[in-house]
């Protein structure tokens, strides 16, 4: 027994030994760092109240752990920066029973025995068992429930700063993802390797425009169709009179912005787009994917289309498939105002399509006293379409007492807590408003990947009335309200603030709204100038 009792001693001693002295590659240092930084900076009480230059705390201890050879003496070095943070007093009111939305939350790496002396570890417990719960120097809560990042110095004139200021900037938006993105648990990419990632390819970028192509591929990680990033570039960009959108896994015109400057150019619907200025597309929008964001392949792609379809130049040659053709074009390049687009996209509100079906079309701008009438003068329809399929201008309560007699429960919403960052707080429930003039026949509902954010939110609104249909294909998939901070450097970008979900659980965010009857738009139909949607909700709406 005595010998079995030392043997595993032994065992256990040797492996703590062999840990403690073996060599830490510089990656695992920097994400260690990156970790305890953004954890400090919102747990401890003197440091999230903003008593201490937490940016230049970072400085001055970036080369102590770059220095540190093994776990031991990187583990000192942590453990002397907390002692010289001053001192914590403990809290007898963090033992919250609050009941969290968990899935976003994880401080195992505290914990990590392979990286973190013991005492160590236990420090970093004190920190969060004794955590700042007063208010924060650096985030704060707006009124909707999103978090506000305040007090950050912007560094405008870094647009390419030096390297210790490109890991200050990456572990500022790390952490601010890391402890109030809603969404994070719902990823391709563990958020964790992320950070280790983009530190190998931050730190040997040698101009502003590999490191913004890096910063690309970081917010894109966050797979969120809200989420980008924007550049003080002065550059602006010309487009095409039409939209390219991903139909049948290929290129097409999906759309035209302007019809006269489309005919001119000679760009139809329907068109397939082979290659964009002699380069081959499909290799072209691989290469684009990755710096691009967005919750669900099919948005990826036609955001990636977006960006590759644009250029500074006034001409674009373009190889194009029409009618079993190929054909070599040159089209000219317009500001995107010049194509009256959204005037036009807005300029029909509503319309009888037969006797018993009417149409409304959400992207106008109506006024309250407007889409009272417009329901007064389709209330004997059988049916109502609803369309979308765009950003609707008018908010959802003002026009869900026409669906429902009575007040339903249609999302639940979940805000971060900055008292206990990484965990989240479920909101009050939302509803829709109700009438006892509620319409009383079918309602069809159109949606699709244009649908975004506010549109998704709005037709899981339109969705609780009881005789409702919805019909086209995946939404964009990001909902709840997006939020801008600046990246150091006075860049700007965006994600989702809070996160929604249908009263069931269900997530609408990167799956999209719920969608009872599946319709693609063809290439055939774009070419025919049919609208197949529409053409299903007018089926359905006449049955």
């Amino acid at each position: 027994m005595k010998k079995t009792f030392l043997l595993i001693f032994l065992t256990f001693f040797s492996y703590n030994f062999l840990t403690a002295q073996q060599t830490i590659s510089e990656t695992k240092k920097l994400t260690s760092l990156g970790k305890v930084y953004g954890f400090l900076k919102y747990y401890h009480p003197n440091v999230a109240t903003g008593k201490l230059d937490w940016d230049n705390e970072f400085i001055e201890i970036l080369p102590e752990v770059l220095k540190a050879t093994d776990k031991k003496s990187l583990s000192q070095v942590y453990i002397n920066w907390i002692e010289n943070l001053g001192k914590i007093e403990n809290c007898k009111k963090c033992n919250s029973k609050e009941k969290y939305f968990d899935k976003n939350f994880d401080l195992s790496w505290t914990q990590d025995t392979t990286l973190f002396s013991n005492e160590l570890s236990l420090k970093l417990k004190f920190v969060e068992k004794n955590r700042n719960l007063g208010e924060s120097f650096y985030v704060t809560t707006e009124p909707a429930g999103n978090i506000k990042i305040i007090n950050e110095p912007t560094y405008k004139d870094f647009e390419f700063p030096k390297e210790e200021y490109r890991l200050l900037g990456l572990f500022k938006y790390w952490n601010i993802i890391e402890y109030f993105y809603p969404y994070k648990y719902l990823t391709d990419q563990d958020w964790d390797l992320v950070l280790g990632e983009m530190i190998d390819k931050i730190r040997i970028v040698k101009n502003k425009e590999e490191y913004q192509a890096v910063l690309k591929e970081l917010v894109a990680n966050l797979d969120d169709s809200h989420a980008y990033i924007s550049f003080n570039n002065t550059s602006k960009y010309k487009f095409l009179p039409v939209n390219i959108s991903n139909i049948e896994n290929q290129a097409v015109v999906s759309e035209i912005f302007n019809d006269s400057l489309a005919e001119i150019n000679d760009l139809k619907r329907g068109d397939v787009i082979l290659k964009i200025n002699d380069k081959n597309i499909e290799s072209e929008s691989k290469n684009t994917l990755k710096y691009v964001s967005g919750s669900n392949l099919n948005f990826k792609i036609n955001k990636a289309y977006s960006t590759i379809f644009r250029d500074t130049l006034d001409f674009m040659r373009l190889t194009i498939m029409r009618d079993g053709e190929i054909q070599n074009i040159s089209t000219k390049l317009y500001n995107f105002n010049d194509f009256g687009y959204l005037k036009s996209k807005r300029s029909l509100k509503s319309k009888s399509i037969t006797k018993s079906i009417g149409y409304i079309n959400m992207a106008s701008k109506f006024t309250l006293k407007e889409f009272e009438e417009i329901f007064e003068t389709f209330s004997t329809k059988k049916s109502i379409i609803i369309d979308l399929r765009a950003y609707p201008e008018l908010k959802y309560k003002m026009f869900t007492r026409y669906f429902n007699t009575t007040d339903k429960v249609f999302a639940l919403k979940y805000n971060p807590d900055i008292s206990y960052p990484g965990r989240f707080v479920f909101d009050k429930s939302i509803k829709t408003g109700s009438s006892r003039k509620a319409f009383k026949g079918k309602f069809i509902l159109l949606v699709d990947n244009n649908s975004l954010s506010l549109s998704e939110f709005t037709a899981m609104a339109f969705q609780t009335a009881d005789n409702i249909i919805t019909i086209g294909n995946q939404t964009a998939g990001a909902d709840g309200r997006n939020i801008a901070i600046e990246y150091l450097g006075g860049y700007t970008t965006r994600f989702s603030g809070y996160g929604i979900m249908y009263p069931d659980g269900t997530e609408s965010q990167r799956k999209g709204v719920k969608i009872d009857v599946e319709i693609k738009p063809t290439i055939n139909g774009l070419r025919q100038g049919r609208d197949e949607i529409l053409e299903k909700a007018i089926e359905i709406g006449n049955q």
